[in-house]
């Protein structure tokens, strides 16, 4: 009785925690087609007569770096690869906190790289 009731608990847990999952990946996904429109893409299922889209792929290019954030199945899987003249070389699986770190750091580099993209940026995180 008592692991039922457990497993009944770590249930709503993952269900609450999934639904806020997804929450924020739809609010990335906004403020990243509205901040960086030129380097990211961000594909959305088009349902008939629904007016929710939700966000299915998440795609940002940093220099040699890409970030990809898709929706495999009921979760999404992060993604990091390094791109070469159009030619992933490597490709690397990792958490969602993860992903979001390196994308952080990468944003950083990036804006120190790009003067113009900086304000962006700055717009963008505060």
């Amino acid at each position: 009785m008592e692991d039922d009731l457990q497993f009944d608990l770590n249930a709503a847990s993952w269900r609450h925690n999934h639904e806020d999952e997804l929450a924020y990946i739809e609010a990335l996904a906004t403020r990243l087609e509205r901040s960086l429109p030129d380097l990211v893409v961000v594909t959305r299922d088009r349902k008939w007569f629904s007016k929710v889209h939700h966000v299915v792929k998440i795609e940002l290019s940093l220099g040699s770096d890409t970030f990809l954030l898709a929706r495999e199945g009921a979760r999404f899987l992060a993604r990091k690869a390094k791109v070469v003249r159009g030619i992933a070389l490597s490709s690397e699986v990792m958490s969602l906190k993860e992903w979001l770190d390196e994308l952080s750091r990468a944003l950083s580099r990036f804006a120190n790289e790009h003067e113009e993209t900086r304000q962006t940026l700055e717009d963008f995180l505060l």
